[in-house]
């Protein structure tokens, strides 16, 4: 609030721009402008009455004094106070023992409604001019103590007034109870207001609130209405929107992350396809320079390529080299691709046994051994080709890492994955040791941990890096590591949990 100059005080404007303070004042000056329209209605719009007749009113009077004779003086201003206030009537009390003809006493009671002064009877005596609706009585009052001891009572004069016109009676009962009435219409108005205030302006601020910290990404606040009007349906709504878009929001959240995920797979998949590329480009250069060499040497018959018989076999090995080369660069392709593998039943112990055939006589002319160990109905879901390539990766690295008299075990079992998941599990294990700073490189494209072993066995570099790609497309995984004195390669692929009949096992 800011002060003014005179020293008064301001309220700001936004106060009264809150609903609250509106519905407040609405109500309040609504409450005293009805009680208002009231009371001039009745006092313009009442019916006129007539006052008792002359008679009537004298006959009351003649009562009055009748009455106060045979009461104690002590009582007498409680029975005059009603007298006037019943019958409207105006009563003046003298002490007729002190009175003059010129001069009135006006005697001591207690009486708060009776004419106190000369010039209220003047007034009173004027108003009823020529009508003879006035006059006296004389009376004493009953006093029980002077009666006993024989002593006179004072005596006194009763004096009344009435106005035997037409009136309007109605108007002058308002006119005196207005404070009454104005004050009881005040806090009337104000419990009104205060309560239509509670009732709407409160929820409503409640809603504000809310609405508030939804436009500021916030849907925690809730209206949490139990209203069955307008009000709390709108409460209601909006609880509901704040729960829609709070679900939308996390959907929107979750979809941002799924969409920033495969962004950054990507990313990294096309920066794995140009290292891929240059390390390919790297590896084919090296055998067509060689075989350029060799094949240009023996066309111009230059010593020692002349000897056809030696280095045409020669260069047929490396035409070979680039063979298997291209070969493996165009399965990681179709593989990195994105095209989907045909999969289907397929018996492990069945496609160990076939490949163990295929790799005898790697393993004789390596003086090597090879021990299957399986369990039956070792059935998985993927692609028998594509698997026994991964496989057969994963066996001649352990033929070609192995020393001669050595022997290599592979071991096939069903187990549960952490994610409670069936799958078939290979085990390939040979004597060996892999450098620690070797092993997070071993399934990258063209990375060879012992390089001198690796241009002997003619390996292209990527035997490990398909392995793994293909065991990944099949929704499988696979890793090599130490495992005490051996090396240890694993494969796990998605078993069959079907039987033959297509119920769950």
């Amino acid at each position: 609030m800011r002060p003014y100059a005179d020293g008064g005080i301001k309220l700001p404007k936004k106060i009264f721009n809150r609903l609250s303070v509106k519905v407040f004042l609405i109500t309040f000056l609504m409450q005293v402008a009805a009680g208002i329209l009231i009371c001039l209605t009745l006092y313009y719009f009442t019916p006129k009455t007539y006052l008792s007749s002359s008679d009537e009113n004298y006959l009351k009077v003649f009562k009055l004094a009748d009455q106060l004779r045979s009461v104690p003086e002590e009582q007498s201003g409680k029975i005059i106070d009603d007298f006037i206030r019943d019958n409207g009537i105006s009563i003046a009390l003298y002490n007729a023992d002190e009175s003059t003809d010129d001069k009135k006493v006006f005697a001591e009671t207690n009486s708060k409604l009776s004419l106190k002064t000369e010039e209220e009877v003047l007034e009173h005596s004027q108003a009823v001019k020529d009508k003879k609706d006035k006059g006296s009585f004389y009376l004493w009052f009953y006093n029980k103590d002077s009666y006993m001891q024989g002593q006179d009572n004072t005596l006194y004069e009763l004096a009344y007034f009435f106005d035997n016109t037409k009136e309007n009676v109605i108007p002058r009962s308002v006119k005196k109870s207005l404070p009454i009435m104005a004050g009881v219409i005040t806090v009337i108005s104000l419990l009104c207001s205060y309560i239509y205030t509670k009732l709407f302006a409160k929820p409503v601020n409640k809603i504000s609130e809310v609405s508030q910290s939804m436009a500021q990404m916030d849907f925690s606040k809730k209206c949490e209405s139990n209203r069955q009007d307008e009000i709390g349906d709108l409460a209601r709504n909006l609880d509901a929107m704040a729960a829609s878009l709070q679900e939308k929001m996390q959907s929107l959240e979750r979809k941002n992350q799924l969409l920033s995920d495969e962004v950054t797979k990507r990313k990294e998949l096309e920066s794995q396809k140009d290292v891929f590329f240059s390390a390919a480009s790297h590896e084919l250069k090296t055998p067509v320079t060689v075989l350029e060499g060799q094949i240009r040497g023996m066309i111009d018959g230059i010593e020692p390529y002349s000897d056809y018989d030696e280095y045409l076999p020669k260069a047929l090995g490396t035409v070979k080299r680039m063979e298997s080369l291209i070969n493996d660069i165009l399965t990681a392709s179709r593989m990195q691709s994105g095209k989907e593998i045909v999969s289907s039943k397929t018996d492990m112990v069945q496609l160990l046994e076939e490949k163990m055939e295929e790799c005898e006589e790697l393993f004789s002319a390596r003086g090597i051994k090879m021990e299957l160990s399986f369990e039956n109905d070792l059935i998985f879901i993927g692609n028998k080709d594509l698997t026994s390539m991964a496989i057969g990766a994963f066996i001649s690295n352990a033929a070609f890492y192995s020393n001669e008299g050595e022997k290599v075990f592979v071991d096939a079992e069903k187990i549960t994955s952490d994610d409670d998941k069936e799958m078939v599990q290979v085990e390939i294990r040979n004597k060996g040791h892999i450098d620690e700073e070797d092993l997070p490189h071993l399934f990258e494209a063209f990375y060879r941990a012992d390089k001198s072993r690796s241009r002997r066995s003619g390996g292209s570099g990527l035997g490990l890096y398909l392995a793994k790609l293909l065991v990944e497309k099949q929704g499988g995984s696979c890793d090599m590591d130490n495992s005490g004195e051996d090396v240890l390669a694993t494969i796990r692929l998605p078993a069959d949990t079907k039987d033959a009949e297509g119920s769950e096992k």
